[in-house]
């Protein structure tokens, strides 16, 4: 390790102390967000909220090696509804222009054999009417980008490990 370098601990998706965080969260409350960055997937990510632990445990089972998992402890995206016109207006009078916002479907696309829950983000009205008309018609929660700079009281996060049990940072 080179002078002024940070030795930093990954947790492993499997960590008890992860797992029962987890797990404690969700006794309290209705629902987590979880993020997951796919390593070496040109950026690929995915929003999913969970309101059981089984479900949110299997769900980690099955990521690939590498992947990093955020989980939010505070309700995200209120803003929830069918997108119709209505809907449209009120999330932008709810969200100031020039905010980070993310739009995600609650209920998953199917592509062929896969299945994803669609989002979309950006910073201006114009890019968030447009990620509203993409979802017309469907189930969305909507907000202002969730902040995750670091694991605290109210976020946590993890790595799936690799074929040897090992947490490792993957390229996102």
């Amino acid at each position: 390790m080179k002078m002024g370098e940070v030795m930093m601990r990954l947790t492993a998706s499997t960590d008890t102390e992860f797992l029962s965080t987890i797990e404690h969260w969700l006794r309290s409350q209705s629902e987590v967000l979880v993020l997951i960055r796919y390593s070496h997937a040109a950026g690929k990510k995915s929003f999913e909220f969970f309101s059981s632990p089984p479900a949110l445990f299997e769900r980690l089972r099955r990521l690939p090696p590498l992947a990093a998992v955020t989980v939010f402890r505070q309700p995200q995206l209120a803003l929830r509804g069918i997108v119709d016109d209505g809907f449209i207006e009120s999330c932008l009078f709810t969200i100031p222009e020039g905010s980070e916002f993310v739009v995600i479907e609650t209920v998953p696309r199917t592509y062929g054999r896969t299945s994803s829950f669609h989002h979309d983000a950006g910073e201006t009205h114009a890019e968030l009417r447009e990620a509203l008309e993409d979802s017309r018609g469907k189930p969305v929660a909507v907000g202002l980008y969730p902040t995750c700079l670091e694991d605290g009281l109210d976020v946590v996060a993890s790595i799936v490990p690799d074929e040897d049990g090992v947490a490792r940072l993957g390229a996102y």
